[in-house]
Order: structure tokens, then sequence, then C-alpha cells
């Protein structure tokens, strides 16, 4: 099953689940290892109303505008992500597994298992889950995000990023959950995913990058990259993890080299690469 987005790039119908769009955002400020509550994000300042990109003439402009306005949400999104890592590295040294059987988890991991699509182990929590769910927890790269962004929306001009907020191409299956129901063989159908707001979009995105096993070759790639120590916010690492998302579109290597060209091309119309 495939659709074709506002700009002609062919995506997958698999790009995220309906479970994935709903999971439960398991924040810095709400949990951590051990139930206490943690306050984050007070250092970003998101964007109060969504500019009209379509009255933009001068693409210089709608270029810069369309990147400043995703990137506090991007930035939002990794600062909560790089924070729940944090506490999952330092919980599993200060609990390492146990060669047989595992540790009993905490409500902070099962937290973590439920939004990561990762369930804990019966025996409990052991080595092989611990490198699984760090594999998952881990950022995304500005550059990248914002890059498909721009393809799958067309700049923010396509009614569905107007209409539903949706910047990404995710897809629903439920009568009423987007826009432009699409009905095929057997009675199946889908719907562009609408969302209450952009950070919804954004988020939703993360987790589906996280947990899809569409997108198993983006997180080993992020692995290797952060085993050689390269930054994962960095443009670099942006690059490489673009290989990983060539089942995003059936047009497959052509899609990657898209992004490649974006992130090169107009990276002088991004804002500055965070580090957080």
């Amino acid at each position: 099953m495939t659709k074709v987005s506002t700009v002609g790039v062919i995506t997958l119908a698999a790009a995220v689940s309906l479970t994935a769009i709903h999971a439960v955002k398991v924040r810095a400020e709400q949990t951590s290892p051990h139930a206490h509550h943690v306050t984050s994000h007070t250092h970003i300042t998101l964007p109060s109303d969504k500019p009209d990109f379509a009255a933009m003439g001068d693409v210089k402009q709608k270029k810069t505008a369309f990147f400043a306005y995703l990137q506090p949400m991007i930035d939002r999104e990794n600062s909560t992500i790089a924070h729940n890592r944090g506490l999952l590295e330092h919980y599993f040294t200060q609990h390492p597994a146990p060669s047989h059987g595992g540790n009993a988890p905490t409500e902070f991991l099962e937290n973590i298992a439920s939004q990561y699509q990762l369930p804990i182990p019966t025996a409990g929590v052991n080595a092989t889950w611990q490198q699984a769910i760090l594999a998952r927890v881990d950022q995304i790269p500005a550059a990248l995000v914002m890059s498909q962004a721009a393809i799958e929306s067309a700049w923010g001009t396509s009614r569905f990023a107007v209409e539903a907020n949706n910047y990404f191409g995710q897809w629903c299956y439920t009568q009423g959950c987007g826009l432009f129901p699409h009905q095929e063989k057997g009675g199946h159908f889908h719907e562009v995913q609408r969302f209450a707001n952009t950070q919804a979009a954004v988020d939703a995105y993360f987790t589906n990058v996280n947990t899809n096993p569409a997108y198993q070759a983006l997180r080993d790639i992020r692995a290797k990259q952060r085993a050689a120590g390269t930054p994962i916010t960095s443009d670099a690492a942006a690059n490489a993890m673009a290989q990983g998302l060539i089942h995003y579109s059936q047009i497959g290597e052509k899609y990657v080299q898209e992004i490649r060209a974006m992130i090169h091309d107009d990276r002088q119309y991004m804002p500055p690469v965070n580090a957080a």
C-alpha cells in the first residue's frame, strides 16, 4: 500500500501505525527511574502561531521560516529523549543486569517499554533488553527531520500540513481520524492523520522512526555513529542515518539522495545544530 505525497514522493503506508501515533509519551517532567518528578524543556521556546508559508513569495524567506518554525519542536523532543536516555543509562549502571534472569522493572522502565513498543521480558530486565531499548531511546538529527518535513509537506504548504498539522505523511486507519480516506481492496482504507498541533506530529514522527521495524536500519546506523563518537545531532550523523529511511518511500535510494541533498543545499537556511 502506497500513497503519493504532495510533492510527488511515494511513501509507504507502513510509515506510521495508529499505535505509534497515540503512544503515551514519557516526559522528563512526568517521571524518573524512581517516579520522581523532574522539570524539563523550560529553556525551549515554542512558536505560538503557524506561519502562512504559501503566502511567502521569496523562496529563501520561506525556507528560513519553515526551518525556524519546526526546529524548537524538534529540539524539545530531542531534549526529552536525551533526558530519558540519560536516566536509563544511569539506572542500568546502578542496576547491572544479572547473568541469569533479570531485574524487576520500575514504573519508569515499564512506561518507556510501552512508549517504545519493546516489552520487558517476563523474567525481568536483562542485558539484551537494555541494549535494545537504548537503541530506540535516542535522538534524531534536526537536519534530517526538517528535510523530511520539507519534502513531505511541500515546505508546509500542503493541505495536510495546513489543515491537519501533518508534516511527515503519517497515515491512520480509523474513519474520521484524518483527511482524504482512500478505499483499498478488501474494504481497507487509510486517511492522512490529523494532529491537534505540529508538536504532536513531530512527536509521532519520532515515535515512528524509533519503533517501526521498517527503520531498524536507521537505528543500527545511529548506534554505530554513537559508538564511533559521532555527535548524534550532527549533520554527519544525519547524512549517515538518511540511508536508514530507504523504506520510508517506494522510490527508495532516490528518496535518500533527496534528503541528503536538502541537508547539504539548504543547511544555510537551517538554525545551528542544537547539541541538547
